[in-house]
């Protein structure tokens, strides 16, 4: 069983995934950071140098490796929902959680993000706050098909979205799929 966190960029998806899985001891995967490695470069650098179909290309490769994996908590990048493809395979291999962070917490992060060159290349060159809005539009009904449970992230840190997260896999019984190590 995997459990699929899965929302708009700097949403907190890796943190809440990391903690997630050490609460359930299973492993934990980042599919932006697989790509990263298996490219030998940032996101950043892959979609200047070869595109942005180019990335969801090894996206989906990693998504269709990450399905043959043993329980495991899996980040996914914010636009693996663009991919009906991706969002079939997760959710026949386990359960798809959005995190639904306020839209003025994800432009302040991602504001504080524009300042390292390295992360969170641009879709467009509009600027941070409408490009996100405009994004949003579009994916928003995609997180919500895609999503068996949703999260709304206001107000609250990174552990206590886990906790809630753990609370809904006990109560709906999925915790018991889960083959803890």
């Amino acid at each position: 069983m995997k459990i699929v966190l899965i929302g708009y960029r700097a949403t907190g998806k890796s943190t809440v995934g990391r903690i997630l899985a050490s609460r359930l001891n299973i492993f934990f995967w980042d599919t932006d950071a697989m790509v990263e490695k298996t490219m030998a470069m940032p996101i950043k650098e892959i979609v200047a140098l070869h595109g942005w179909d180019f990335f969801r290309v090894k996206e989906k490769e990693t998504i269709k490796f990450l399905t043959q994996k043993e329980d495991c908590v899996i980040a996914t990048g914010g636009g693996v929902v663009l991919d009906a493809g991706n969002v079939d395979l997760l959710k026949q291999t386990g359960v798809t959680i959005w995190l639904n962070a306020p839209l003025q917490d994800i432009i302040n992060r991602l504001k504080k993000d524009a300042q390292n060159a390295s992360t969170r290349p641009q879709f467009t060159s509009a600027g941070i706050i409408q490009e996100t809005i405009e994004t949003m539009k579009q994916r928003l009904p995609l997180y919500e098909s895609a999503a068996d449970y949703i999260v709304d992230m206001f107000n609250k840190n990174p552990e206590q979205v886990a906790e809630e997260i753990y609370q809904y896999l006990l109560k709906s019984e999925i915790l018991d799929k889960i083959n803890k190590k």
